[in-house]
């Protein structure tokens, strides 16, 4: 019987001490069933600490034969009482003792929690002289127990499927047959009508040969299962490493609106730890603006939805968001995965870019009010001073040219000098139409003040 696996879990429980299998079983062992070491085993996580399934499957075997073991020495004891004569009083001891130790080993083994010993060579010896002496004391060569070797063999193949030495399991349990029938043929001679012996020995090796097959095919079976399972869980770590390093939050919740899982994220967003935020209801988070339920509904319905919401912190602070959900299937169950960014900041920034964009719209129109009032102020400043300057100008020149008559030197002098503080008063409201009002606003005050002053000349000429 192979040892190689059942050994590192004895260790490990002897190191652990007789606490459980749940707690003596170490983290990432490999398998408890006599394979190589490097065979996985088929368990739910490699940390789960549970028990392994088909040690499962062997306890209740175990509890099962123990019961049933039982059952038979009361029926064999009471059969004995009544008097029947089927049994001899030293072939009843020797059966009742090997039964007696048999139990008293499986009562320890479930009493101290080493399972681990069920599949021991202690216990396929122990079933293993229960069938020899089964088939020694119901006829030996003519015993209708023979076929308990077969059970036997299939036992074996159940606790350790596939295992590199139970190849070897059929010559043993064939050479435990021989050595029963032989030694019923010393103690009561050889039979020579006997040929169900070899055929018994034929059946037992073909058995052992098909059970070591079919357990191979188990064992492959069980690590194509492991290989997937790892896999499946070196993608959920994936997974969540993924989400964990996502920059967005992301909330999974169910048809319930029940969070089912979030990632780090969304649990820093909400101010709450992990185990604080599953459980609870997404639709407490979101601002009801009394059009909530509408779009929940629509979500369900056609599974997704993208929008721009309000949630409220635990802390009833509120920040906009930027929501996207979609809806997936697992396990039958339907889930939606919401993945929001926080856009509070942007929405403050465009907030305050409209406020800045109505300010200076109401600062272009009070400068475009201001501008009117300047342009209307030159216009006055056209009408109201350089016309007269102008017209001022022209008579002194006419003046000056002694077209109204002849001038004195003194008259010519104050003329003169009129002239030139009216060219300056003039040139000072130039100065300030070249600084001030846009060029063809200035050549058109100008023409229509050259126009005004025509009109006064040739009316004054008049």
């Amino acid at each position: 019987m192979p040892r190689t696996s059942f050994r590192r879990w004895r260790s490990s429980n002897s190191k652990q001490g007789t606490a459980g299998v749940a707690s003596a079983r170490p983290r990432g062992t490999v398998d408890v069933m006599p394979t190589p070491v490097t065979e996985p085993i088929l368990a739910e996580s490699p940390n789960s600490g549970a028990i392994p399934p088909r040690i499962t499957v062997v306890l209740r075997i175990e509890v099962f034969l123990l019961i049933l073991r039982y059952l038979l020495y009361a029926f064999v004891v009471l059969i004995h009482l009544s008097g029947a004569g089927v049994f001899e009083g030293s072939m009843l001891a020797v059966a009742a003792g090997a039964a007696l130790l048999h139990n008293a080993f499986s009562h320890w083994v479930l009493y101290t929690q080493r399972y681990w010993l069920y599949l021991s060579p202690l216990n396929f010896l122990l079933y293993l002289s229960r069938a020899v002496l089964l088939v020694a004391f119901t006829g030996g060569d003519t015993s209708p127990l023979a076929p308990v070797f077969i059970l036997f063999l299939m036992g074996c193949n159940v606790y350790a499927p596939g295992g590199r030495w139970n190849s070897w399991l059929a010559v043993a349990v064939c050479a435990a047959y021989s050595f029963t029938i032989m030694g019923d043929w010393a103690i009561n001679g050889v039979d020579d009508r006997a040929g169900n012996v070899y055929a018994n020995l034929a059946l037992l090796g073909f058995s052992g040969w098909i059970m070591h097959q079919l357990g191979k095919l188990l064992r492959q079976t069980e690590a194509d299962a492991a290989r997937r399972a790892r896999e499946l869980l070196s993608s959920e770590a994936t997974l969540r490493t993924i989400l964990d390093n996502t920059a967005e939050p992301i909330v999974v919740y169910g048809e319930n609106e029940f969070v089912a899982e979030a990632n780090r994220q969304a649990c820093a967003f909400f101010g709450l730890p992990h185990d604080g935020l599953v459980g609870r209801r997404f639709r407490e988070f979101l601002f009801d603006d009394g059009l909530l339920s509408d779009r929940m509904d629509a979500t369900r319905r056609i599974g997704e939805f993208h929008d721009e919401m309000l949630l409220v912190r635990p802390d009833g602070n509120e920040r906009s968001v930027d929501m996207h959900i979609h809806s997936f299937i697992r396990d039958r169950r339907r889930f939606f995965v919401a993945m929001f960014r926080d856009i509070t900041e942007q929405k403050d920034v465009q907030d305050a870019q409209r406020q800045a964009k109505a300010q200076l719209e109401t600062a272009n129109r009070e400068l475009q009010r201001v501008n009117e009032l300047r342009d209307d102020f030159y216009s006055t400043v056209a009408r109201r001073l350089r016309s007269p300057l102008s017209a001022i100008l022209g008579f002194i020149d006419m003046l000056l040219d002694e077209e109204m008559g002849e001038l004195g030197s003194e008259q010519r002098g104050a003329l003169q000098s009129c002239r030139r503080s009216a060219r300056r008063v003039l040139d000072m409201v130039d100065e300030a139409f070249e600084t001030a009002p846009p060029a063809e606003t200035r050549e058109s005050l100008v023409a229509s003040v050259a126009a005004e002053s025509g009109l006064s000349d040739k009316g004054d000429s008049a």
